[in-house]
C-alpha cells in the first residue's frame, strides 16, 4: 500500500505506481484514463495487466463503504483472468503463457472511486492454433487443463483420454512444461466459472464442446470415390456431443452442398478438402465458445458508468517467427498502430504543443512509422489488395502476391524477396519480417460453409444453437449484406480504428515490458536483447524528451484554482497568468523546472510534487481554522439543544399535572351521570314492564276466546257424531228385532211340522224344500242387514275424515294445475326458442346474401373506378387512396388527437367527442374514457316469464370494476343499472349463440353480442377484470378507443378540403369536404378549431409521393380487377413500404391505389403453364385483405418485379402477435401464473378460436403437394386444426384425426409452429389433467414431438412448458405425457412420412413400437424401436443377437414385397418405412397380394470362402444363393440346375417319396424371364421401378399385378421333363442329411467364378459401338471388380477392377455410366441406378479400409521389430 500515499517518481519504479497515478488522475484531471501495455511476446504484458487490475480492485474495496455489494464485481473482474488465459493463451517458443488474442479491459468508477462495472473487448483470436501448432508449442491451455483436471464422471461421459491420443494436441510433440500446472489451473477455472455465475450446466456444456473439438480432430478420411469417413464411431460420438444427426454430420464433412438455379447439388470432397472442412468446423466451434464466454463475463461485470473509466490494453506483442503467416501480419500491424500512437502522443503532439505555446525547446529526432502504416492500410495498401483479391471468385494466393509485388515493389518499407517464392516482407519498427502467403486468402475470407452452419443451428442442444444464432446463412442474406461480407482483415482494421478512437478520448499511460532474455529463464539479463528492445520501441527518445520536456501542464485558470491556497495575499482581481507566475516564483525563482506558455503553465514532475505537498500543508492550516469555527458552532448548537430539551420536559410535566386534575374532575362527573342515568333507566324499565304485562293479558284473553270457540266447534261435531251413532244403534235394534221374530216363526214352524209329520208324510219333501228356500232368504236378509250396518259405519267414519280428504283433493288439484302450467310454460319456451333459432338462421342467411351482394358491389365499384379513370382522363378526386394493410401502415397513421367538437346534424348542432386515430376522424356521442364500451343485448330483469325473455339493446360501459348499462350512448343518457364485477361468481359462456351470463349471488345477467369478435373481446376482458388485482387493473388501463362505437367517421385520405366558414355568429366553425358529403364542425375555442383544421388538412396535399420514398422499381404492368372482368394498363411504383399505381407515368398526382406491404405478404412468380394458358406472365401478390394479380410483358420483367417485391417484404419489420409476446413474457416472468391468469388466450378452452395464435403468411398455399390436396389459406387451416382439438372428446376413433393433423403439418411446414402453440395452449392450466380432452391433446403433442421440432424460440417455450406441467400436476397423465415429450424432443429426427396407426397407438400409450424383421427360412424376429430408430441401429442389434457382429460381410435391411427388393439405407428411420408400408397397403400397392415386410440379409460379400456352413452366417449365404438361383441370377445349364433343385428339395423335404410331388416347381427352379423393356423404353425417372421413388407407371403396374411371374416361359411338356429329371436326381440323394445337402449345394454354386457378386439386369445403350456388347447384360458388382456378363453366360465379357474405375453415376434418368481409365466409358439402361451406385461405393470403402488396416498393421509390426 505504500504506492497509494506517494506521487509518481517518489518511490522506485513499479507497475503499482502507474496504476496509482492513473487512479488519482481520475479526479485530478477529471477525464478517462488508459494504460497501454506493450512489448514483445513473453515480456510480461499479461502479468502486468493482472497487477494493475489487482491494484485497482484493492483501491476500490478500500473506498467502498460496504464491501459485500461491490466485492462481486471486483472478484468477477479478477476472476476473468484465469478464464481468459485458459481459453486465449498458449505455450509458444517465446513464452509459456503467450496471449493469442488481444483484450481491452475497461473499468468504470463512480465518484467515490469504487468500481461499478467493467467491459472486455477481444481482438483477433488465433483460432487456427486449435487445429495445428508449430514444433515445441501447445494448443490453448484449456484443453490440457480439461484432460488433467476433469472428474472421473466427466471423463467417462466425454470419453477424455491423454493428450497423445488427440490429433489436435499431438502434432507438435509438446504436451506440457514444468512451469505450467494444468491441474491447478483447472481448479482456478472452475472457481472462476462459479464466480462468474456459470451454472453447472453451463460449465458442462463448455467442457462438452471442448471434448467435441478434440474428438472432431480424430476423424480421419479415406479416398473412395471422394472422401469417406474412416471410423464412423468417432463421428457418431461427435454427433451425440453436438446433438445433430450423425449422417448429416458425415455429409457436411465429406460433401459440399451448393444451390445452383434453385437446385441443390452435392459435390464430394477430396480427403484434403474434407480435413479442411473438419478443421474449419473445429475453429468455428472454438471461436464461438470463446465469444460466448466473453459475453457471459461482460454480462456478469456489466453496470452503470457514473463517473470516469480506466482502460487497460493488453494486446499481443510483436512476433517474428521462422514462418510468419496471416496471424502474425495482423498482430504486427496492430503493434505498428500502437507504436504510431505512442510516437504521436510522446513526440509529435508534445513538441507541437511546445512550439505552439512558445516554450524554449530543442527538437528531438524520432523515428516515424507512418509510412509503414500507410503501406498496410491506405488505399491500394496490402489490406486493400488482400480484401479485393479475397472477393474475386478466381483470386488465388499467387495472384495476390503478384499484385502487391507490382504495386509496392518500390516502397521503402516493402521487402520483395530476391528469389521467387510465396513470401513478401515489411520493414516494421521492430525489424524486418517476411510473411508467407500460402492460405492467406482463405484465412482472410474465413467463410463458414452454409450447410455446416445450418447443421449446427439445427442442433437439439440449445447451447450449440446459441453459439451460432447470430450467424446468418448466405442464402438468407439480402441486399448489401449479401453482396459485401466483411473479411477478417477488414473486421480487424475496423476494430483497431475503434480502439484508436477510444484511446484518443483518454489520457494515456504507457507501460513498456522488456524481455530480459530469449531463453525464458529467470535471473538472466542479456544486455544486447534489452538494448535492442529499448531502441526499436523508442524508449531512448522517450527518456530524452522526458528529461528535457515538461510533462505536467495546466491551463492558467485551472492552475490558479488548484493552487490559489499557496498565495493568500494574492489580490482577488489579479490576472490568471500573473497569479500563476507569482505562485511559481515563490517556489522556484530560478525558473529551472518550469516555463510559462501562452495559455498553460509547463513544469516538470518534481515541481508538481513540491506544489502538491505545499498545497496539502496549506489546506491543513485552512482546515484547522475551519474546524475551530465549526467546533464552536457545534458547541453553541449543543447548548441550545439542551436548553430546548429542558423546556420541553417542563412543558410535559405541567401538562401531566393539569391532565391528572382534569381526569379526576371528569371521573366525578361521570359518577354523577351514572347514577342519574340509572334512575332514568329504572323508571323506563318499570314503564316497559307495565306495557308488557297489559299486552300479555290481552294476548291471553284472545287465546282463551279462540280456545272456547274451538271447544264449541268440537262439541258440535261430537253431538253430530253422537246423533249419527244413535241412528245407527236404532237401526241395529230393528235388525235384531226382525231376527228375533224370524227365530220365533222358525220355532213355530218346526213345532207345526212335528205335529203334522205323521199326517203329511207325502208332502214332507215339498215342505223341506220350502224350508230350505226360506232359510236362504233369511240368510240373504241377514247379509243385507250386515251390509247396511257396515255402510252406516263407513258413513260415520267418512264424516270424521271429510275435511282431511277434501283438503288432500284440493292440494292434489293444485299440484296438477301447477304441473299443467309448467308444461305449458316449457312448451311456450321451446316454441320461443324455435322461433328465435329460425329468426337467427334467417338473419345469418340475410347477412350472407348481403355480404355476397356487397362483395359484388365492391367489385363493380372497383371495375367502375378503373373504367372512369380510363374514360375521364385521370380524375382521381373521387378515388380515395385505399390502405390495404391498416394494421401495419405507419405512415401518416401515427397522429392521435381527441376532444369535443360541435357537429351540425340537419339544422341542429350537437356536441360530439371526436378522435383522430389511425388515419380516421371518428365522432362519438360521449367521451370514450372507459376500459371498453359498446352496444350489447340484455335480457329483461323482471320476475315474470315474459320479461325474462324480453331482450333490450343497451349501451354497456366498463369502468374499473363496474359494468354499467344505459339506454343510449349519449353522455346524458339514463343509467339503467350497474354490475359490480368483484361480486361476480363466474361468467358462463355459449359461443354458439354468442351469449354470456354474469352470475351474481342474487341473480344472473344474460347478455348477447352481435358479432363473434365482440363476444370474445367482452368475455376475455370481463374475466380479466374479475380476477385482476389492483396492480393488474393498472395494466389493463388503456387509452385506446373502440372505433366501432363511433356515430360516424371520415377517412383522412378522402378529405378534399378543410376551410373556415364561421362569420360573426360562429367564428370557430369550419367545413370538412369529402366526395360523399360536407360536414360542418365548430371548435370550442379558436385555438382548438385551428388545431383540428391543421390535423384534418386533406392528405392529398400532404401526399408522400415517390420523391419522399426510395423508388425500388417502376414500370408498366397490367392489373386485373377482383372479378377478373377488367384489365387495365397502369404505371406501377414500388417503394420500401408499398406498391402504388397511377393512371400514367406522372407520379405527381395521387395514386389510384396504394397497396401496403408487410412481412406476411407474399408474391408468387409466374410459371410456364400459366403463360401458355393465358398468354401473359402473371404474378400474384397476397396481402392481408385480398389477392392482386399483375401481368408483365416478359418473363424477365415479371421475375425482376417478383424479386424486388420479395426484397421489400423481407426487409420489413417483423411484428410479433399477442401470443408471441406473451410467450416471451412467460419465459422471463417471475410470476407466470399471473400471466396465465389475466390472459385466457394462453390456457385451455373448449370453444374454437377466431384467429391463429401466430402470424401466418397471407394467401393460398401454393406448394404442389398442397394444391393437390385442396388446402385453403394457412389461417383457415389453423382454425380447422384447432377445431379438431376442441372436439377431441366427441370423436370415438381419434387416430385418423391425429394422422390428419400430422399430415397437414407435413404438407404445410408454415403451420408447425402454430400447431405446437395450439397444443401448448390446450395443455396449459387444465382443470382435469386426466380428462379425455387433455389426454387426447397430449397424444397429438407426443406425436408431433416424435416427428419434427418447432423453431428454436418455440422449442424453448415447449421445454419450459413441459417442465412446468410436470411440476404442476405430478403423478397425473399430463405429467407422464410431459415427461415423454421432454425425452422425445431430445432425439427427434426429421421424418419423411407421418406416423402410421401402429406408431400413433404406441406413442399414445408412451410405449415402444414393435416391428417384425423377417429372414430366410420364415424366421421372424420382433424388435422394439422408437420413432427415431434408424436401420443401422436395427441391423447392429440383429447382428449382436445372431452373433455375426464380427463378420467381414456386411448385413443390411431390405424392403421386400414378392420379388421386389430394395436395400434400406442406414440412416433411414424405420418408423418411416412402417408408415410407407401402411400407405402401400391402403392403396393396394403390392405384388400379387403379398405383404410388405422388413427383410434381413447380407448386403456386401467380403468373405465367401472361410465361412462355416454350420453357422448362422453360413445359413445366410446358403439361403441367398438359393434365392439367386431361383431368381435366375445364376448362370448354369439344365443339368446343373436340376442338380441344385434336387439338393434344395433334399434339404427342405428330406428323402424322395414315390408318387408324391408336393412342392411347386417354380418355387425353387428359375423361370424364363421376359425382356426388361418391350417396345419403347420407359425412361421417365431416375429411380423408376425401385421402392425409393415409385413412379406412376410402376405403381400402376404393381397395383394391377405383374403377370410375369405366372408366365414361366416353359411348355407343359418341358415342365414334366424337368420334374422327372429333378426326381431322378432327388432319388440318388436318399439318406443325405441337411448339412451335406447344404454343403454340396454351395460347392456347385462356388464353382462359378462370379459367385459373391450381385447381378443387376441392364441394357447396353452405346450408340457408336453397337457391336461391342449384346443388348441384354448382367452388371455384376463384387468386392474386387465390376464384371459385365451376357445375360445367362457364366464367363464375363469384360472385367474392371475398382482401381481402374475413375467415376460412376447417373448422368440421366435410368442411365448408369461407368468411366474407366484412361478415357473409356460405358452406359447402361437400368431401373436400379441407385442400388448399383450404393453397392459399388460400399465395396470401395471396404477395400480402402482393408488396405489401411493392413498398412497400419505392417507399420506396427515394423515399429516392433525396430524396437527389438
Amino acid at each position: 500500500h505504500k504506492y497509494t500515499k506517494h506521487h509518481l517518481g517518489e518511490l522506485p519504479p513499479h507497475i503499482y505506481a502507474i496504476a496509482n497515478e492513473a487512479y488519482q488522475s481520475l479526479w485530478r484531471q477529471a477525464e478517462n484514463q488508459c494504460v497501454l501495455i506493450s512489448g514483445e511476446s513473453g515480456a510480461g504484458k499479461t502479468e502486468s495487466t493482472k497487477f494493475i487490475l489487482n491494484f485497482l480492485s484493492e483501491m476500490s474495496l478500500q473506498r467502498s463503504e460496504t464491501t459485500s455489494g461491490k466485492r462481486t464485481v471486483n472478484e468477477a473482474i479478477l476472476q476473468s483472468s484465469p478464464i481468459l488465459e485458459a481459453f486465449g493463451n498458449a505455450k509458444t517458443v517465446y513464452n509459456n503463457n503467450s496471449s493469442r488474442f488481444g483484450k481491452f479491459i475497461t473499468l468504470a468508477f463512480n465518484s467515490n472511486g469504487v468500481i461499478e462495472s467493467g467491459h472486455i473487448i477481444d481482438y483477433l483470436l488465433e483460432k487456427n492454433r486449435v487445429v495445428r501448432q508449430n514444433p515445441a508449442e501447445r494448443n490453448f491451455h484449456v484443453f490440457y487443463c480439461l484432460l488433467v483436471g476433469a472428474s472421473e464422471e466427466v471423463r467417462d461421459k466425454l470419453q477424455l483420454w491423454p493428450p497423445k491420443k488427440y490429433h489436435y494436441l499431438n502434432q507438435s510433440g509438446c504436451y506440457g512444461d514444468p512451469t505450467i500446472k494444468d491441474d491447478v489451473n483447472f481448479k482456478e477455472i472452475e472457481v472462476a466459472f462459479e464466480t462468474m455465475m456459470f451454472t453447472p450446466e453451463n460449465s458442462l456444456d463448455v467442457y462438452s464442446l471442448l471434448a467435441t473439438i478434440l474428438h472432431l480432430g480424430n476423424i480421419t478420411f479415406l479416398t473412395a470415390g471422394g472422401a469417406t469417413i474412416n471410423e464412423k464411431s468417432v463421428v457418431d460420438f461427435v454427433a451425440v456431443l453436438l446433438a445433430v444427426d450423425t449422417y448429416a454430420l458425415g455429409d457436411v464433412l465429406t460433401t459440399r452442398s451448393i444451390t445452383l438455379r434453385g437446385e441443390e447439388i452435392n459435390t464430394p470432397l477430396s480427403c484434403e478438402q474434407a480435413e479442411d472442412s473438419r478443421d474449419s468446423l473445429a475453429m468455428a466451434l472454438y471461436a464461438s465458445v470463446f465469444r460466448w464466454i466473453l459475453i457471459k463475463i461482460n454480462a456478469c461485470i456489466k453496470g452503470p458508468e457514473t463517473y470516469r473509466t480506466i482502460s487497460v490494453l493488453d494486446i499481443f506483442g510483436f512476433e517474428n517467427f521462422l514462418i510468419n503467416r496471416f496471424e502474425q501480419f495482423n498482430i504486427n500491424f496492430a503493434n505498428e498502430k500502437l507504436q504510431n500512437y505512442f510516437n504521436k502522443h510522446i513526440f509529435a503532439l508534445e513538441q507541437n504543443e511546445y512550439t505552439r505555446e512558445g516554450i524554449t525547446w530543442s527538437e528531438i529526432e524520432w523515428v516515424d512509422n507512418g509510412e509503414c502504416i500507410d503501406l498496410i492500410e491506405k488505399k491500394l495498401g496490402v489490406l486493400s489488395l488482400l480484401d479485393e483479391e479475397s472477393r474475386f471468385p478466381k483470386g488465388t494466393d499467387d495472384s495476390f502476391l503478384q499484385k502487391i509485388h507490382n504495386t509496392h515493389a518500390k516502397h521503402p518499407f516493402y521487402l520483395k524477396p530476391q528469389v521467387r517464392n510465396t513470401k513478401f516482407g515489411i520493414s516494421h519498427y521492430a525489424g524486418e519480417v517476411m510473411y508467407d502467403t500460402q492460405g492467406i486468402l482463405e484465412k482472410n475470407r474465413d467463410t463458414f460453409r452454409e450447410d455446416v452452419l445450418l447443421l449446427l443451428k439445427d442442433s437439439k442442444k440449445d447451447f450449440i444453437y446459441d453459439l451460432f444464432e447470430h450467424m446468418t446463412p448466405a442464402s438468407e442474406q439480402r441486399g448489401k449484406a449479401a453482396k459485401k461480407a466483411k473479411t477478417v482483415s477488414g473486421q480487424f482494421k475496423e476494430s483497431l480504428a475503434s480502439l484508436m478512437s477510444k484511446l484518443g478520448q483518454s489520457n494515456p499511460y504507457f507501460v513498456r515490458c522488456i524481455k530480459p532474455n530469449t531463453k525464458k529463464l529467470p535471473g538472466e539479463f542479456n544486455q544486447e536483447t534489452v538494448l535492442n528492445q529499448l531502441r526499436y520501441s523508442g524508449m531512448m527518445e522517450t527518456v530524452k524528451i522526458r528529461r528535457a520536456g515538461y510533462p505536467v501542464r495546466r491551463v492558467f485558470s485551472d492552475f490558479l484554482y488548484r493552487y490559489r491556497v499557496l498565495a493568500r495575499g494574492l489580490p482577488a482581481g489579479v490576472e490568471a497568468k500573473a497569479g500563476c507566475v507569482q505562485i511559481m516564483e515563490h517556489y522556484d525563482k530560478a525558473r529551472a523546472d518550469w516555463q510559462m506558455g501562452q495559455t498553460k503553465v509547463f513544469m516538470r514532475e518534481g515541481v508538481e510534487v513540491i506544489l502538491e505537498k505545499a498545497r496539502v500543508r496549506e489546506l491543513g492550516v485552512v482546515a484547522r481554522v475551519i474546524q475551530s469555527r465549526v467546533l464552536g458552532w457545534l458547541q453553541r448548537r449543543r447548548y441550545l439543544k439542551t436548553k430546548l430539551m429542558i423546556l420541553r420536559i417542563q412543558k410535559n410535566f405541567k401538562a401531566i399535572v393539569y391532565r391528572n386534575r382534569f381526569l379526576r374532575v371528569r371521573r366525578a362527573i361521570i359518577v354523577f351521570q351514572k347514577y342519574e342515568r340509572a334512575r332514568v333507566a329504572r323508571r323506563e324499565l318499570a314503564r316497559l314492564k307495565e306495557e308488557k304485562r297489559i299486552e300479555e293479558e290481552r294476548r291471553r284473553e284472545e287465546e282463551r276466546r279462540r280456545e272456547e270457540e274451538r271447544q264449541r266447534e268440537l262439541e258440535r261435531l261430537e253431538l253430530q257424531l253422537k246423533q249419527e251413532a244413535e241412528a245407527a244403534a236404532e237401526a241395529a235394534a230393528k235388525t235384531e228385532k226382525m231376527e228375533a221374530e224370524l227365530l220365533a216363526n222358525a220355532e213355530k214352524l218346526e213345532r207345526e211340522v212335528a205335529e203334522m209329520k205323521a199326517q203329511m208324510a207325502a208332502s214332507q219333501q215339498k215342505k223341506l224344500e220350502e224350508a230350505r228356500l226360506q232359510q236362504e232368504e233369511t240368510a240373504r236378509m241377514d247379509r243385507e242387514a250386515k251390509q247396511r250396518a257396515m255402510a252406516l259405519d263407513k258413513r260415520i267414519q267418512g264424516s270424521i275424515e271429510a275435511k282431511r280428504i277434501a283438503q288432500e283433493e284440493k292440494e292434489k288439484r293444485d299440484a296438477e294445475e301447477r304441473t299443467r302450467a309448467d308444461e305449458r310454460r316449457v312448451l311456450l319456451e321451446e316454441e320461443n326458442a324455435r322461433i328465435e333459432a329460425e329468426a337467427e338462421a334467417a338473419a345469418i342467411s340475410q347477412i350472407a346474401e348481403l355480404d355476397t351482394k356487397l362483395q359484388a358491389e365492391l367489385e363493380d365499384e372497383e371495375d367502375e373506378a378503373e373504367r372512369s379513370a380510363e374514360e375521364e382522363g385521370g380524375s382521381h378526386a373521387s378515388s380515395p387512396q385505399h390502405d390495404e394493410d391498416d394494421e401495419h401502415a405507419k405512415e401518416d397513421m401515427n397522429v392521435y388527437h381527441e376532444g369535443y367538437i360541435n357537429i351540425k346534424a340537419g339544422h341542429k348542432w350537437k356536441r360530439r367527442w371526436c378522435v383522430v386515430k389511425e388515419g380516421t376522424f371518428s365522432y362519438f356521442r360521449g367521451k370514450q374514457d372507459a376500459l371498453k364500451s359498446g352496444w350489447l343485448n340484455k335480457k329483461g330483469g323482471g320476475t315474470g316469464t315474459l320479461s325474462r325473455r324480453n331482450w333490450k339493446r343497451r349501451y354497456f360501459v366498463l369502468r374499473d370494476n363496474n359494468l354499467s348499462y344505459h339506454e343510449a350512448d349519449d353522455e346524458a343518457s339514463k343509467l339503467l343499472g350497474t354490475i359490480d364485477l368483484k361480486a361476480c361468481k363466474h361468467i358462463v359462456t355459449s359461443s354458439k349463440s354468442l351469449e354470456f351470463g354474469i352470475e351474481m349471488s342474487h341473480r344472473t345477467y344474460h347478455i348477447t353480442a352481435e358479432r363473434e369478435d365482440e363476444f370474445t373481446e367482452w368475455v376475455d376482458l370481463l374475466r380479466k377484470v374479475i380476477v385482476a388485482s389492483e396492480h393488474d387493473m393498472k395494466d389493463l388501463q388503456t387509452t385506446g378507443v373502440d372505433m366501432r362505437n363511433a356515430v360516424g367517421s371520415i377517412e383522412l385520405s378522402s378529405i378534399d378540403s378543410v376551410a373556415p366558414t364561421g362569420g360573426n355568429a360562429r367564428p370557430n366553425s369550419f367545413t370538412v369536404v369529402t366526395p360523399e358529403r360536407i360536414t360542418e364542425c365548430e371548435g370550442e375555442t379558436p385555438e382548438e378549431a385551428l388545431k383540428w383544421r391543421s390535423i384534418l388538412e386533406p392528405q392529398k396535399n400532404q401526399f408522400s409521393g415517390p420523391n419522399r420514398a426510395a423508388i425500388l422499381e417502376r414500370g408498366w404492368l397490367t392489373k386485373e380487377t377482383r372479378s377478373g372482368k377488367l384489365r387495365q394498363k397502369r404505371w406501377f411504383v414500388l417503394t420500401e413500404k408499398d406498391i402504388r399505381y397511377y393512371k400514367n407515368a406522372d407520379t405527381r398526382q395521387p395514386p389510384i391505389q396504394t397497396i401496403k406491404l408487410n412481412y406476411l405478404c407474399s408474391v408468387e412468380a409466374p410459371d410456364e403453364n400459366t403463360h401458355k394458358q393465358e398468354g401473359n406472365w402473371s404474378m400474384t401478390l397476397n396481402t392481408r385483405t385480398r389477392t392482386f394479380r399483375f401481368a408483365a410483358k416478359s418473363q424477365v420483367d415479371a421475375t425482376r418485379w417478383c424479386s424486388s417485391i420479395d426484397d421489400v417484404i423481407d426487409n420489413l419489420p417483423v411484428i410479433p402477435s399477442a401470443f408471441e409476446k406473451l410467450v416471451d413474457e412467460l419465459r422471463s416472468s417471475k410470476d407466470p401464473d399471473r400471466v396465465y391468469r389475466i390472459n385466457p388466450i394462453l390456457t385451455q378452452t373448449t370453444t374454437e378460436i377466431t384467429s391463429a395464435l401466430l402470424p401466418l403468411p397471407y394467401g393460398q398455399v401454393n406448394t404442389p403437394r398442397a394444391r393437390s390436396k385442396n388446402y385453403g389459406t394457412r389461417q383457415e387451416e389453423a382454425l380447422q386444426l384447432f377445431g379438431s382439438l376442441v372436439q377431441a372428446e366427441t370423436i370415438t376413433d381419434y387416430v385418423p384425426v391425429i394422422q390428419g393433423i400430422l399430415q397437414t403439418a407435413f404438407d404445410l411446414p408454415d403451420l408447425r409452429n402454430e400447431i405446437y402453440c395450439q397444443l401448448i395452449k390446450q395443455t396449459s392450466n387444465v382443470k382435469h389433467p386426466d380428462g379425455l380432452l387433455t389426454v387426447r391433446t397430449w397424444q397429438v403433442l407426443s406425436c408431433m414431438c416424435v416427428c419434427f421440432l418447432p423453431l428454436r424460440k418455440f422449442k424453448r417455450f415447449l421445454s419450459w412448458h413441459l417442465k412446468r406441467v410436470q411440476a404442476q400436476h405430478p403423478n397425473t397423465e399430463s405429467a407422464r405425457f410431459a415427461h415423454f415429450c421432454e425425452m422425445a424432443i431430445q432425439k427427434t429426427k426429421t421424418r419423411d412420412f407421418p406416423p402410421s396407426r401402429e406408431e400413433i397407438a404406441a406413442v399414445s400409450a408412451r410405449k415402444q413400437l414393435s416391428v417384425s424383421v423377417y429372414s430366410f427360412g420364415g424366421g421372424v424376429c420382433p424388435i422394439k424401436i422408437d420413432s427415431s430408430t434408424t436401420a443401422q441401429q436395427v441391423v447392429e442389434k440383429l447382428c449382436v443377437g445372431m452373433g455375426v457382429e464380427k463378420s467381414l460381410n456386411k448385413f443390411a435391411l431390405f424392403e421386400v414385397c414378392g420379388s421386389l427388393c430394395k436395400n434400406i439405407e442406414d440412416r433411414v428411420i424405420i418408423a418411416d418405412t412402417i408408415a410407407r408400408f401402411e400407405r402401400y397397403q391402403v392403396h393396394g400397392i403390392n405384388e400379387g397380394g403379398e405383404k410388405w415386410k422388413l427383410f434381413f440379409k447380407v448386403f456386401c460379400f467380403f468373405d465367401i470362402k472361410d465361412i462355416k456352413m454350420d453357422g448362422i452366417e453360413g445359413g445366410f449365404l446358403y439361403e441367398q444363393a438359393c434365392d439367386a438361383v431361383h431368381q435366375g441370377r445364376f448362370p448354369a445349364n439344365a443339368q446343373k440346375l436340376t442338380r441344385l433343385s434336387a439338393l434344395r428339395l433334399q434339404f427342405k423335404e428330406g428323402n424322395y417319396k414315390a408318387g408324391q410331388w408336393s412342392t411347386d416347381l417354380f418355387s425353387f427352379y428359375p423361370v424364363k424371364k421376359k425382356p426388361m423393356y418391350q417396345g419403347d423404353r420407359e425412361r421417365s425417372g431416375t429411380l423408376r421401378g425401385t421402392l425409393r421413388g415409385l413412379g406412376t407407371n410402376t405403381l400402376k403396374r404393381i397395383k394391377q399385378g405383374d403377370d410375369s411371374h405366372v408366365n414361366t416361359g416353359f411348355s407343359e411338356q418341358e415342365i414334366q421333363n424337368i420334374k422327372m429329371a429333378i426326381s431322378d436326381q432327388w432319388k440318388k440323394l436318399k439318406g443325405m442329411n441337411l448339412q451335406v445337402a447344404m454343403e454340396q449345394y454351395m460347392e456347385v454354386v462356388r464353382e462359378w467364378a462370379g459367385y459373391g457378386a450381385t447381378l443387376f439386369d441392364v441394357e447396353y445403350t452405346a450408340e457408336k459401338e453397337n457391336g461391342r456388347f449384346p443388348r441384354e447384360l448382367w452388371l455384376a458388382v463384387s468386392k474386387d471388380t465390376v464384371d459385365i456378363y451376357k445375360r445367362g453366360d457364366s464367363e464375363p465379357l469384360c472385367s474392371f477392377p475398382y482401381a481402374h474405375i475413375t467415376s460412376f453415376g447417373a448422368p440421366a434418368n435410368n442411365v448408369y455410366k461407368i468411366v474407366i481409365e484412361p478415357q473409356d466409358s460405358m452406359s447402361f439402361d437400368t431401373s436400379q441406378v441407385f442400388e448399383i451406385a450404393k453397392l459399388m461405393k460400399a465395396y470401395i470403402n471396404g477395400i480402402v479400409r482393408s488396405r489401411m488396416k493392413a498398412a497400419k498393421l505392417a507399420k506396427t509390426k515394423q515399429a516392433g521389430l525396430a524396437g527389438e
